[in-house]
């Protein structure tokens, strides 16, 4: 009889949007043959259905969303160690139900991401399940050390997306550095792939590429220093930015990061950032420069396609999903050495690799790329073999299935 596991994705995506959600979802569709899944999200308008095989379970977040009127006015009463959003009046009422529907169906395996608070609510209605903690930040290693041991005390596997947020974690806890794992985030391979007719024939136009939400932490207003660097010496040369401007709350990175590069970035708060960086955009090139929006991820592929080089210019990546897609559609890469993303580029063999926040730097990978199809080519191919052996799905939920099973003999 197949075990009863239940994943719970961010309560605030309803349609599986969010990367967490995709993460979510490319899991537990591959794990249907040994696990009966249940997938935990809330209920909203726009209410996309799972993959064949797994079990959607939506819970009401709208008492929550109703108590918030009240609660969000105790915001300036916490402190930046301990903030509201990790406190246990964030979203009380939907982990009540969630720990409660979790007793009542009988789940021997749930898998949160990133809600610590969510632990000892479960535990305590549910004392033999085995509560895995997936975590795509820094936040325990950055807020309060004394509630967040409290917490995950109580779980038993830790994972992280990249080696870099496991260090910190497995250092700020070093009593749980055992249960503590990296879980990568994947690229569906068999989807993302270079170009039936090959990655160089549909590239007619020498373009830039950046995907990503549109929010301070992503470099874009670096990219843009450096697309008017190079734009008058490559007059053919254009950029596409694909994402929506949802620019993340200072305090859940900006103001809790203990790189001075990342909260510099707290000059670019409050307002719009996309105003402010199309503002340092010369007037002139204003035509060159295309701003995509939102791009579901099935349409990624054949966005992919249209460029010639993709720059991720990030102060911070937990992981980086998209340098990685990009590697597995045949792009040469240049992304800052920030967060995860040296885990997945490996510089001068498949990608170039940048200080965050140098668009002089910035400029001159792309020119050097730019100049060298040879150069372009070997990256391309390079990066390309790394995701398909390193960073496919199969292969990380392969991995996912281990642990869990590492946790049954523990």
């Amino acid at each position: 009889m197949k075990k009863r596991l239940a994943f719970v994705t961010n309560p605030l995506d309803s349609g599986f949007r969010s990367s967490i959600s995709i993460v979510t979802l490319e899991l537990a569709k591959r794990l249907t043959s040994d696990y009966s899944i249940s997938v935990y999200t809330s209920r909203g308008k726009d209410e996309r259905p799972a993959p064949d095989g797994i079990s959607v379970r939506r819970l009401p977040a709208r008492p929550d969303a109703s108590l918030r009127r009240l609660t969000g006015k105790l915001t300036p009463l916490y402190s930046l160690k301990k903030p509201f959003f990790s406190s246990p009046l964030y979203y009380p009422w939907y982990m009540t139900r969630l720990a409660l529907d979790l007793k009542k169906g009988g789940f021997e395996i749930v898998h949160l991401h990133n809600f610590t608070q969510f632990i000892p609510v479960i535990r305590a209605l549910n004392p033999n399940i085995k509560i895995v903690l997936h975590m795509h930040s820094e936040w325990l290693s950055q807020l309060d050390n004394r509630i967040m041991r409290e917490r995950i005390k109580y779980a038993d596997l830790i994972l992280s997306c990249s080696e870099f947020i496991t260090a910190r974690t497995r250092k700020a806890f070093p009593e749980a550095a055992y249960k503590c794992r990296t879980l990568y985030n994947g690229v569906d391979v068999s989807q993302f792939k270079t170009a039936p007719d090959g990655p160089e024939k549909t590239k007619k136009k020498k373009m830039l590429m950046c995907v990503g939400r549109i929010t301070p932490e992503k470099g874009l207003h670096i990219v843009i220093d450096a697309f008017n660097t190079l734009a008058y010496s490559y007059p053919d040369l254009e950029l596409c930015l694909i994402g929506q401007e949802r620019i993340t709350p200072a305090e859940f990175l900006v103001e809790l990061s203990d790189d001075p590069r990342v909260r510099s970035l707290k000059a670019f708060y409050p307002g719009s950032y996309r105003k402010k960086i199309m503002e340092s955009l010369a007037p002139a090139l204003s035509s060159r420069v295309f701003l995509s929006g939102h791009v579901t991820h099935s349409e990624m592929v054949s966005k992919y396609y249209e460029a010639m080089i993709f720059l991720n210019a990030s102060y911070y990546e937990s992981f980086g999903i998209p340098v990685a897609e990009a590697m597995a559609c045949g792009l040469p890469v240049i992304a800052a050495r920030a967060g995860g993303v040296p885990e997945i580029v490996e510089d001068g063999l498949s990608g170039l690799l940048v200080e965050p926040g140098d668009a002089d730097a910035l400029a001159a990978a792309v020119a050097k790329l730019l100049e060298n199809k040879e150069l372009r080519d070997s990256l391309a191919e390079a990066g390309r073999e790394r995701v398909r052996e390193r960073f496919s799905w199969d292969s990380i939920a392969g991995e996912l299935a281990e642990f869990y099973h590492g946790m049954d003999q523990s």
